[in-house]
């Protein structure tokens, strides 16, 4: 009889944290069929695909921003990563078929060399990591801004190979959603299926404990910011070869949508806790609300206002949270 009494509390408590992790995805459901009401134009298959093709950038940075936050730290520096690799990927000329590897290849090798700077000054020099990405979110945007000479860079004629990255299609559906979910498929097997993953939970919840264990939390954490500056990188190949024509300042703010995407999916900003397809359903729910406010005429300046208060919302979801957990 105790051995019941004693069950049943823990399997209620289990199911409503398995409830308290579908949130998200509640909101997003109530938020298709409440936008789908309002304006019918938002489930045409047409803008549906629009949605998760413009998504997947932010989605990119998404997924190692949760890797990041899940080990306990922040990385604001993917916007600018983002901005230096889509302007080197455009500017080595993906015109010249030769080039084109090279275009996707070196702005790759640079958002990973980014992200090891991070990794470097974060894990071995404990230094705060939010002061260190954004120093370093202010190095590259600098770099990037003398790279180009402050003035747009762009390519007439990619080779089709390169077109093919953000325009080209399989199946009726954009690359990027493919890009884009293979690699958040990839990404939640590294983190639920690998020791590499378990450590990085461990990592976000107790630092010194996992120091204790064995685990090379130095080298974990140097690891969560490469695969984030990868991430960051790829994003800003995607946006290349969509967009052709930059702005050297194009990626700046692309952090927070992230940031935002991924709070809204319930990772801790504490770390130690956060679940991949839980980001991708913040993507989505931030995809969709940026899509009805443009299909609603809502002007830009509101939008901004209203995607601050999700911030915010988000934020203080999450400190709410972190408050009865430490109760």
């Amino acid at each position: 009889m105790n051995e019941s009494n004693i069950k049943k509390p823990n399997a209620v408590a289990s199911f409503f944290r398995n409830l308290s992790g579908q949130t998200i995805w509640m909101v997003f459901a109530v938020l298709v069929i409440t936008i789908s009401l309002m304006e019918p134009k938002f489930i045409s298959s047409s803008n549906i695909l629009n949605v998760l093709r413009q998504v997947s950038i932010v989605g990119l940075i998404s997924l190692g921003m949760t890797v990041v936050l899940i080990g306990g730290n922040f990385d604001l520096s993917t916007g600018a990563i983002l901005t230096l690799a889509a302007v080197v990927s455009v500017n080595i000329g993906p015109e010249n078929g030769p080039l084109t590897a090279l275009a996707i290849i070196i702005p790759l090798l640079l958002g990973v060399f980014v992200g090891l700077l991070n990794g470097l000054l974060v894990g071995l020099l404990k230094a705060n990591s939010i002061i260190v990405t954004v120093g370093t979110q202010f190095m590259v945007a600098g770099a990037t801004l003398i790279y180009t000479g402050g003035q747009h860079v762009w390519v007439w004629s990619p080779t089709q190979f390169y077109e093919a990255i953000s325009g080209g299609y399989l199946m009726g559906i954009p690359n990027p959603i493919f890009i884009f979910l293979i690699l958040t498929v990839i990404t939640q097997i590294i983190l639920k299926r690998t020791s590499f993953g378990r450590y990085v939970y461990a990592l976000g919840n107790n630092d010194d404990a996992s120091r204790l264990m064995g685990i090379k939390t130095n080298l974990i954490r140097m690891s969560t910011y490469v695969f984030s500056g990868f991430t960051a990188a790829a994003a800003g190949i995607l946006l290349a070869s969509r967009v052709k024509n930059l702005d050297p300042t194009i990626g700046l703010g692309y952090e927070f949508q992230a940031l935002t995407a991924v709070v809204l999916g319930g990772t801790k900003t504490s770390g130690g806790e956060g679940r991949i397809y839980n980001t991708l359903a913040g993507v989505l729910t931030l995809g969709i609300i940026s899509n009805s406010m443009t299909l609603l005429n809502i002007s830009y300046n509101l939008q901004l206002l209203i995607r601050g208060l999700i911030l915010l919302t988000a934020v203080a979801i999450d400190a709410k949270r972190n408050q009865s957990v430490a109760r």
